[in-house]
């Protein structure tokens, strides 16, 4: 029985609830850092209609949907797992000519380009990206002697129009790094040939993990260009059969707004719920589909 095969049939907001023919609760927690995520749904044999739906979804939008939410939720595992107060988030551009494009020649334009050492596609970026990454990670080695020792998740955008016809869409990164001798001042002058950065400190309070990790995951179109490095760790997600009653699985889907607080603070002691867990019916499955994110209390 694997998550996702249940995850992709449930996407109803609001339903009836029936707990007819449920074998039980699965309840998948997995936690990184101070960050503890439950996903929780019944235990019921899908039926052959229920087998070829979820094989039909997996190529519609709604697939694309949920790997989206997926991707997006695993960032925020990552940020959570391996990044502390410590870690700067970086913003970098390029150093765009700022007069007003239609009003210059294209060749004017296209000349300045090749001056300025501007990308003309994404291939480029990336090629800066990295040779921004080996600065980094040559800073870290003169610091502690490992190049181990930097961590880095970086995604690279592009505008959505181009500034002129002729003329490519324009591109800058976010990144969130951390290592010995990382300071603000090292990490712009890293990025310095190409332009400018802002720069702060990574703020895991008020959950600054989620809130980085949609920002991370914003452009759609562009997900493919995100990366990170090979030193994080990943969390392991658990499963119990046991950790969640029927009647409690029950009493949250009837009202999550009176009982999800109390059950999942009492089920997972020393931790806080964040946010009101999400909900989901089918059509095709009994009971519901429910996902809550807690955070240890400070």
């Amino acid at each position: 029985m694997r998550v996702s095969d249940y995850e992709i049939l449930y996407d109803l907001p609001r339903g009836e609830y029936d707990g007819r023919g449920q074998e039980g609760v699965r309840t998948v927690t997995v936690r990184a850092g101070r960050s503890l995520e439950v996903m929780a749904f019944p235990r019921v044999p899908l039926t052959a209609e229920a087998k070829r739906e979820a094989r039909e979804r997996r190529s519609r939008p709604s697939m694309v949907k949920l790997n989206d939410r997926n991707r997006e939720r695993h960032i925020m595992r990552l940020l959570e797992m391996n990044f502390t107060p410590r870690a700067l988030v970086v913003t970098g551009t390029y150093a765009y000519p700022s007069e007003d494009y239609s009003m210059c020649n294209l060749r004017e334009l296209s000349d300045e380009y090749d001056r300025r050492a501007l990308p003309w596609d994404d291939i480029r970026v990336r090629k800066d990206v990295r040779n921004f990454i080996a600065k980094l990670r040559r800073r870290v080695v003169r610091a502690c002697g490992s190049a181990d020792a930097l961590k880095w998740i970086v995604r690279i955008e592009e505008g959505k129009q181009p500034p002129a016809e002729g003329l490519p869409r324009k591109y800058h990164f976010h990144a969130i790094v951390e290592g010995p001798g990382l300071t603000r001042e090292a990490v712009e002058r890293c990025w310095e040939p190409h332009g400018t950065t802002t720069i702060e400190h990574f703020n895991l309070r008020d959950d600054g993990a989620k809130r980085l990790a949609v920002y991370l995951n914003k452009q759609k179109s562009a997900g493919r260009w995100w990366s990170h490095s090979r030193n994080l760790k990943m969390p392991v997600p658990t499963v119990s059969d046991r950790k969640l009653s029927r009647r409690r699985l029950a009493m949250i889907a009837a009202d999550v707004k009176k009982n999800s607080r109390a059950i999942f603070e009492k089920i997972y002691p020393g931790y806080k719920l964040v946010e009101e867990p999400d909900v989901k019916y089918s059509d095709f499955i009994a009971g519901a589909y429910i996902y809550a994110r807690l955070r240890l209390r400070d």
